[in-house]
């Protein structure tokens, strides 16, 4: 009688313990389940993305806002003068605002007609082309394509030039030039976007707040007769600066390099 209890003890051990073991590991593979479950529905990370690539200019025209007593000015046009790169840094993953820096080579201009009777002509007729070339370091803001900011301007050359004599130019004293700040407002379009980059549409106004000129130095900044005299009586304070506003349509392909 005794063996049999403890052999009915025994078995009722047994099946206790494979019990116990068959629900540990039912419990286990559930856990397993839920960690891999949530595992697969953790995002992945997205990678941060700078932009860099070529831009060019390939229509761009200009106006100065004032003129000198006796002279008048024009808007004069010119193609493919502008170039350079561009960097595009969002400010987070996957932004569309960001920090963009604007390097190259631009170029800005009007037509002046000196004075009413320049070149034999007639009711203003007769014109110069001013144009001007600088290297441009231009940092901006980028808000959803939208650009503001302002370029820092470093002269190159000057050049002033009849338009049926281009090649007889005027070169302008480069030390009469000074750095020369614009604002800038514009906008960027998508045209294309692949995995390698993005083109796109320039869009670019420009302010010349400081003037081209240093004070004083510009040729076209004092007041003139209709024949192109001198006034005797200019003052210092009827001396202008060439202050252009301009205008750029352009293209830039910006290749995407993920860090």
């Amino acid at each position: 009688m005794r063996s049999m209890v403890l052999v009915l003890m025994f078995l009722a051990f047994a099946i206790n313990a494979v019990a116990m073991e068959h629900a540990v590991q039912v419990v286990d593979s559930t856990g397993q389940k839920d960690t891999v479950g949530f595992a697969a529905a953790e995002p992945a990370k997205e990678k941060y993305v700078l932009r860099v690539g070529p831009t060019i200019g390939i229509v761009s025209g200009a106006i100065v806002l004032e003129n000198a007593d006796g002279r008048k000015v024009n808007p004069d046009v010119w193609f493919m003068q502008n170039y350079g790169v561009m960097i595009f840094a969002p400010f987070t993953s996957g932004s569309s605002m960001g920090a963009r820096l604007d390097i190259g080579i631009t170029s800005v201009g009007t037509r002046t007609r000196p004075y009413e009777f320049y070149d034999s002509e007639t009711d203003w007729k007769g014109y110069v082309i001013e144009r001007y070339s600088h290297f441009t370091i231009a940092p901006q803001v980028s808000l959803f394509g939208v650009m503001m900011g302002a370029g820092f301007n470093f002269p190159m050359k000057g050049e002033i030039w009849h338009p049926q004599r281009s090649d007889n130019k005027y070169v302008v004293d480069k030390n009469t030039m000074k750095m020369a700040i614009d604002v800038r407002f514009g906008g960027a379009i998508n045209v294309w976007n692949s995995s390698l980059g993005i083109l796109t549409i320039d869009l670019l106004a420009k302010y010349y707040v400081t003037g081209l000129y240093e004070d004083g130095t510009y040729t076209n900044g004092f007041p003139v007769t209709n024949l192109g005299v001198p006034k005797a009586s200019t003052k210092t304070s009827d001396l202008i600066n060439l202050t252009p506003v301009s205008i750029q349509l352009g293209l830039s392909y910006q290749f995407k390099l993920g860090l």
